[in-house]
């Protein structure tokens, strides 16, 4: 028997929802049949507030924490915050707060293409009339409310004029670890997935890219940072016109700007559905011909290699570093155990390089049938409607929203200090 949830009123719209949730197993859920599944009971299922939907098309970012943004794009702005904490010390209890947050207005003449979320930042970009593009930030901040308490607001508007002032702006990606917002200008490739690949000490892009780094506290009211300027990528001194890819530092060198290095790549090398990790400097290029290829260290010869094709049946949805493993998101029917059933397959990234590694030229590179034979799996209830772009590790456990549910995943593995040094996101 369920326990059963304490409901209040809640709306979309509402200021403030505060609830107590019950964690429980994916194959739990209240409507779902229990199906037997390998590890599942390590798959936690948390109902999200009465009338909270988000939709796939949400810009999704993390706070402190226990702390999850969504910012929904339609009439207007509105983001949406979620906090979750345990009451009390309880372990097995959630409870869960959703607050709106009002977003001023963009002007008419104002475009928004993409979004990010990072170090208690709003940040918005796209171009104005004219085509020049434009960076906003607001603070994430708060204020008293109408009871006495504290709810969470916008403040400290702050315009950014990149030093690219004619090529729009693709989408932003705010790096955690460097502290850094990345701005990735748009090549005019047509791309539907994500343009860069993280690895540990560099990042590989399919489209030119400047960055703003952040400080670690601002403070609005003694005037902007100096470092509130954008920064582009200073070119490279050996100019490549056949090459679509670029390797930039994650570290920035004293007194000097981070080069993009041209890398080399094979032409049929395609990633407009985008670039995911495959550990050990692999990354998975995903397009009209998908392919697993080594990326270099950054050089004046960096070049892709030892690229091996992967059927376009192998291609996970998602992908993110969980630890010391890797973890792949997969939609129902990839799998034969998973007919109907959204799948997280999580593997060591050495097992993939050492496969890569003997697989005999020329051959395609059986992703699917590594991940089944050698992976660890866990179903999502059926009927689950996850969102992709959530699919994120914290740094304790894996997160996926789907459209009412957060879904997560703990072990005491991920938990263990490792000494590998690839982890990217």
């Amino acid at each position: 028997m369920f326990l059963s949830r304490l409901i209040l009123p809640f709306s979309r719209t509402a200021q403030k929802a505060l609830l107590a949730s019950v964690i429980l197993p994916a194959t739990m859920v209240p409507g779902q049949g229990a199906v037997p599944s390998a590890d599942s009971h390590h798959l936690a299922a948390l109902p999200l507030p009465s009338g909270a939907q988000i939709r796939s098309s949400d810009v999704f970012g993390a706070g402190a924490p226990g702390q999850y943004y969504f910012l929904e794009r339609g009439d207007r702005l509105r983001l949406f915050r979620l906090d979750l904490a345990h009451p009390m010390g309880a372990q097995d209890l959630w409870m869960e707060t959703w607050r709106s947050i009002r977003v001023p207005a963009l002007s008419g003449q104002e475009h928004l293409r993409t979004a990010a979320v990072g170090m208690q930042h709003l940040f918005l970009a796209g171009e104005v009339a004219g085509g020049a593009p434009f960076i906003r930030s607001y603070q994430i901040g708060k204020k008293r409310g109408e009871g006495g308490g504290s709810v969470p607001t916008l403040t400290g508007r702050v315009d950014y004029f990149p030093e690219s002032d004619t090529t729009p702006i693709r989408r932003l990606y705010f790096d955690a670890k460097s502290k850094t917002l990345w701005l990735a200008y748009d090549s005019g490739r047509i791309e539907s997935g994500r343009p860069y690949l993280v690895l540990h000490d560099r990042i590989l892009w399919s489209d030119p890219a400047g960055y703003l780094p952040l400080p670690d506290e601002t403070a609005l009211s003694r005037g902007p940072s100096p470092l509130l300027t954008p920064r582009s990528l200073s070119k490279a001194s050996n100019n490549c016109f056949s090459c679509r890819y670029y390797l930039v530092s994650r570290q920035e060198p004293e007194g000097g700007n981070r080069p993009s290095l041209p890398v080399r790549s094979p032409e049929n090398l395609d990633s407009a559905l985008g670039i995911l990790p495959m550990g050990s400097g692999l990354g998975l290029f995903m397009g009209r011909d998908a392919m697993v290829c080594r990326v270099p260290h950054p050089g004046p010869h960096a070049r892709l290699k030892d690229c091996a094709g992967v059927p376009l049946k192998d291609l996970p949805v998602a992908a993110s570093w969980w630890g010391n493993q890797l973890a792949y998101l997969y939609p129902p029917g990839r799998f034969s155990w998973s007919r109907h059933r959204w799948t997280i397959v999580a593997i060591n990234p050495a097992l993939i390089d050492n496969a890569r590694l003997k697989l005999s030229p020329g051959k395609p590179f059986a992703f699917r049938d590594l991940l089944s034979s050698s992976g660890q799996y866990y179903l999502l209830p059926e009927g689950s409607r996850p969102r992709p772009k959530t699919f994120f590790t914290d740094g304790h456990r894996l997160i996926l929203f789907g459209a009412s549910h957060l879904y997560f995943l703990e072990s005491r593995a991920v938990l263990r200090k490792t000494s590998r040094k690839e982890e990217g996101d």
